[in-house]
């Protein structure tokens, strides 16, 4: 719920856009056949490439944008794309992730510097957020609550004041569906195809990476590939099986965001660390993805209200942990440690990270990835042909 909110304000768009966009997501998993125990929702891989987009474009063409990713993420579903995702090596990832821990960190600098209580109030959010345990209560549930209390304290003011339409609960709390046939010009088109082309690349990779989670866990290997010993992909075990569950994931992926786009959300995709909870939690099926779109659900018609009384400052607070934690502060330091050590490979993976991580923050997280995935592929090559 937190994060949902929290990627609404990113992208510019109605706060509880991002919780109905979650429930878009959650509903297609279970109609579409997602791998059993990823939660996909509205996802910070998403909403911070959409921002930028909106910054520049305005929102009017946010719908569009997600609408043209979900085609695309279709494309890559027929054509069995899926398994394109083995590409991306641990440097590629930890540059893409740093890259993105960095742009949510920035986004969140004008919230924390609106006020001169905002960013003490964004502060106790985060110190509650790493402090507390996750469970049986989420962390950064408890840190929203106390923090926003704190706020209201100091005279922040909810997120409900900007819109409090929103938050009456209720009917009124179902979303606005777009009016689409306006944005479906040659023009409109051209302007978002770009951007459209990046979230579809990114989504796809985390839905699979969340997938690879839960194959981890559960010790099944639906979604991981291997390789023969001239490199082609080999499917192990039940092959019809393992072949359908990556492609019928993906084809998930693109009926929420398509359903999302329809009706006013900004899409998502699966989210690593929420899978990460829920099986942790004992969620591995069905079940339990079908009670996370109903609670998010519940949360808009029902309890909205509530909602409506975070503050624009806690929130700034749990993005702030997120995007410390989605930082590989770790393996980028073990990758500079093995560089000082002129340790020849290390550099090449350092490399790999570097590029990846400035390109996607200057330029495009899918022209950083793509361009790290070359890279990552090319560099061993050509050290071994110049020996």
């Amino acid at each position: 719920l937190s994060k949902a909110v929290a990627c609404s304000a990113i992208v510019g768009v109605d706060p509880l856009a991002g919780l109905w966009s979650s429930v878009a997501l959650g509903g297609a998993s279970l109609v579409g056949g997602m791998r059993p125990g990823v939660v996909a929702g509205s996802a910070a891989v998403v909403a911070v490439p959409l921002g930028a987009f909106a910054a520049t474009h305005g929102t009017a063409l946010v719908p569009l944008v997600v609408l043209l990713a979900a085609l695309l993420e279709g494309i890559a579903g027929g054509l069995g794309l899926a398994r394109a995702v083995d590409l991306v090596s641990a440097e590629v990832l930890a540059g893409f992730l740093n890259a993105l821990g960095a742009a949510l960190l920035m986004s969140q600098v004008s919230t924390l510097s609106a006020s001169p209580y905002a960013a003490g109030v964004a502060g106790l959010c985060v110190v509650l957020t790493r402090v507390l345990p996750s469970k049986p209560i989420p962390s950064s549930l408890v840190g929203l609550a106390v923090a926003s209390a704190v706020g209201s304290v100091l005279g922040l003011d909810g997120l409900a004041a900007a819109n409090p339409a929103a938050f009456e609960g209720g009917l009124a709390a179902l979303p606005s569906p777009p009016d689409l046939a306006p944005l479906l010009t040659t023009d409109a088109v051209a302007i978002a195809l770009p951007a459209a082309c990046g979230i579809a690349f990114i989504s796809i990779l985390e839905t699979l990476l969340a997938a690879r989670v839960v194959d981890d866990n559960r010790c099944e290997e639906l979604c991981t590939f291997f390789y023969d010993e001239v490199g082609d992909i080999v499917l192990e075990g039940d092959s019809d099986k393992r072949e359908d569950v990556p492609t019928a994931t993906v084809f998930s992926l693109a009926l929420g965001n398509a359903v999302s786009a329809v009706i006013g959300g900004f899409g998502g995709c699966g989210l690593v660390p929420q899978t990460v909870l829920n099986l942790q939690s004992g969620g591995a099926g069905a079940a339990s993805v079908a009670a996370y779109a109903f609670s998010m659900a519940l949360f808009g018609l029902v309890l909205a209200p509530a909602v409506g009384q975070i503050s624009a400052a806690a929130l700034a607070g749990v993005l702030v942990s997120v995007s410390l934690d989605t930082i590989q502060w770790r393996p980028t330091i073990d990758t500079v440690r093995g560089a000082l050590d002129d340790d020849d490979d290390a550099r090449r993976r350092l490399a790999t990270l570097v590029v990846t991580a400035v390109l996607c923050y200057e330029v495009g997280f899918a022209v950083g990835i793509v361009a790290g995935v070359v890279l990552d592929k090319a560099a061993p090559r050509l050290a071994a042909e110049s020996r």
